[in-house]
């Protein structure tokens, strides 16, 4: 076990998932993040399977306080991963809503938040965080890329999390407001025409802005709709 960023960190070799570990160690009173090298049943969002061979950056980050907004902490995270991303390699990644990293319409990580409540007040929360780093991954999946993919390199991965950690602790203390302009100013979907999947049906329409919730704001045939969670596809560019 070792410290970056001020963090605690509980390496592992290999897990089932970051997150199953994760809310073990949560359920202990554990605090800290957990890394894994391989995840054998990583996992995204609705429970589909999350492909984490070694090579990648698997992590679930235990916090035991919630912020004001706790529908905008994977909006927060996402721009943290954005600006470390820069911060060491001068790339453009966008964001897609709803927890989707993209380099030029292609993913490379994904953000997943899970939290245990009792009384409806947070025991615990898990933010969940997979990159493609040093393994190829266009070839298993077109519509993947990895750093090694876009940097020609390998990357240092405990480098990556030291200054991860340090963006994604600075980004929790962004008011609500700081969130959703900072997410806006990095958005790949804001502004396309999308089809976004719900639990009530499918929704299409031109992505507008986001709600103080972090929901998407959708202009349709049938007027605004408000869309607060869904699997989000680009249909065009703009």
């Amino acid at each position: 076990m070792i410290v970056r960023a001020g963090v605690k960190i509980h390496f592992f070799p290999e897990v089932e998932s970051t997150m199953d570990v994760a809310r073990e160690l949560a359920r202990r009173g554990e605090t800290g993040a957990v890394v894994a090298d391989i995840q054998r049943r990583g996992r995204g969002r609705h429970g589909r399977t999350w492909l984490s061979p070694r090579g990648g950056l698997y992590l679930t980050l235990i916090l035991r306080s919630a912020p004001p907004r706790l529908s905008l902490l994977p909006l927060a995270a996402g721009v943290a991963v954005v600006r470390a991303l820069r911060r060491l390699y001068g790339i453009e990644v966008r964001l897609k809503w709803p927890n989707d990293l993209l380099y030029r319409e292609r993913k490379l990580g994904g953000i997943l938040l899970e939290a245990s409540f009792h009384r409806e007040i947070p025991e615990f929360i898990l933010l969940g965080l997979g990159l493609n780093l040093n393994t190829p991954v266009s070839g298993e999946e077109p519509r993947a890329i990895s750093l090694l993919e876009i940097l020609g390199h390998r990357v240092d991965r405990d480098e990556l999390l030291r200054v991860l950690l340090a963006e994604i602790l600075h980004s929790l203390e962004l008011s609500p407001e700081d969130i959703l302009r900072s997410w806006k100013s990095l958005s790949a979907t804001l502004g396309q025409e999308v089809r976004v999947h719900t639990p009530h049906g499918e929704i299409r329409g031109r992505a507008l802005d986001l709600t103080p919730q972090g929901g998407l704001l959708l202009e349709t045939p049938e007027g605004l709709r408000e869309v607060l969670s869904g699997d989000c596809i680009h249909l065009r560019s703009t």
